[in-house]
């Protein structure tokens, strides 16, 4: 995110927000956050799975995540937060409370799952798993799908992957330089077939790399969406889909 759209982000944030309170955080693992807000303000408000919000933390930053659960009825989200590193957003998950006020927009577009045909094939890292575990949420559920993460510790990660229902998943360990990619390419091409549809998200690298090797293979571009998560040396990407 530049720094002349992350000020008018964050600009939107302040004036048009909506506020709520958080009722629940759980430590999942060392790295993971399952958090739930609530609020009046999301009351009856519309959501598409794959949706995200954003939350402010004061002066120019916000972060992004996806809710894997809403429910429209009683006003809350349910959201699964990776502590990345040492950015505002992970600071901020780390130390949220019950109680704790918080401000955001959305839900708005990022990716709608809810149109994604089956089969399909889910490409992602630890930023992914919310978005990945939101696909429960649409029609045909996870059905059909063939989910591939890189993750620096598929270990640590398995018993979260277990309870969010992507025990079956195919896991590459990241390596220095990226060079588990030669990999991960392969597995992607081999399992996409003429009807496949592929979510690539993630790192925007990872994502371009993957993106190009399936339009070298004749995968048509109309069957590959691209939402980018983060990127080294950026902050705050909030998802762009191409």
């Amino acid at each position: 995110m530049n720094h002349a759209m992350g000020t008018l982000e964050s600009t939107v944030l302040r004036l048009f927000g909506r506020r709520g309170e958080v009722r629940k955080v759980e430590s999942v693992g060392e790295r993971y956050r399952l958090v739930t807000i609530c609020g009046e303000e999301l009351v009856e408000r519309a959501w598409t799975v794959g949706d995200m919000i954003q939350f402010s933390f004061g002066g120019w930053e916000s972060r992004a995540y996806t809710p894997l659960s809403y429910d429209r009825v009683g006003g809350s989200l349910a959201f699964l937060g990776y502590l990345h590193g040492n950015g505002i957003g992970s600071a901020w998950l780390e130390s949220l409370k019950i109680g704790e006020r918080c401000a955001f927009v959305g839900p708005r577009a990022a990716v709608n799952l809810d149109v994604v045909p089956r089969p399909a094939l889910f490409f992602g890292d630890e930023t992914s798993l919310s978005t990945a575990a939101a696909m429960r949420a649409t029609a045909h559920g996870e059905n059909d799908v063939s989910f591939v993460f890189e993750l620096t510790s598929p270990e640590s990660c398995a018993p979260l992957l277990a309870r969010m229902g992507l025990e079956r998943a195919t896991l590459f360990r990241r390596e220095a330089a990226d060079g588990h990619l030669d990999a991960v390419e392969r597995h992607v091409l081999e399992t996409f077939q003429p009807a496949t549809r592929g979510v690539f998200t993630g790192k925007a690298s990872s994502i371009a790399r993957l993106y190009k090797a399936a339009r070298r293979a004749g995968i048509p571009a109309r069957q590959i969406t691209n939402v980018a998560y983060w990127a080294p040396g950026r902050k705050g990407l909030s998802g762009v889909q191409r």
